[in-house]
């Protein structure tokens, strides 16, 4: 399946589905050494496919990652995303699908299936001013009432 990531205009361009995995007052998270550097909270998801729902990519990616099926997904919010230094820039079309936490996930962390270098751990919701997690609007994105979809606009300086 090809990924639509795209080089135009001299950024990229991706559509990335993005997973709100909640149990009680905290947020499954992505964290690792990567490209970002230890202590870079992001959230677990990925490139939609080309000809896939964004909702099959959502599933699709939680399995990837955890190697447990996704339970019921809502989505709650689509941003627009820009970011990323000016030689790197990357616009990104996010749909963001909150889910409960399925029992089999860990409350411990535990390392992502596909990536030996990513690690997964809960956050508190009231540790997320201290603990920056990316996007920096999902706080906006917990607090969607369920059966609203939120459109959000987040540009990030570049360089910032």
């Amino acid at each position: 399946m090809t990924d639509i990531r795209l080089p135009l205009g001299g950024l990229k361009f991706s559509v990335r589905v993005v997973i709100l995995c909640t149990r009680g007052p905290f947020l499954l998270t992505n964290t690792g050494a990567g490209e970002f550097g230890a202590g870079f909270h992001f959230l677990p998801g990925g490139a939609v496919g080309v000809d896939e729902a964004t909702e099959t990519a959502a599933q699709r990616e939680w399995q990837e990652e955890t190697g447990l099926p996704a339970g019921p997904l809502q989505l709650v919010g689509v941003m627009e995303n820009f970011f990323g230094p000016a030689e790197k820039r990357q616009h990104e079309l996010g749909f963001y699908y909150h889910m409960d936490a399925p029992d089999a996930v860990p409350a411990a962390p535990f390392l992502t299936l596909d990536n030996a270098e990513v690690s997964c751990q809960w956050v508190a919701f009231s540790d997320l001013e201290t603990t920056p997690v990316y996007p920096l609007v999902v706080r906006e994105l917990l607090e969607v009432p369920v059966g609203v979809v939120r459109h959000l606009v987040h540009r990030e300086s570049p360089g910032a």
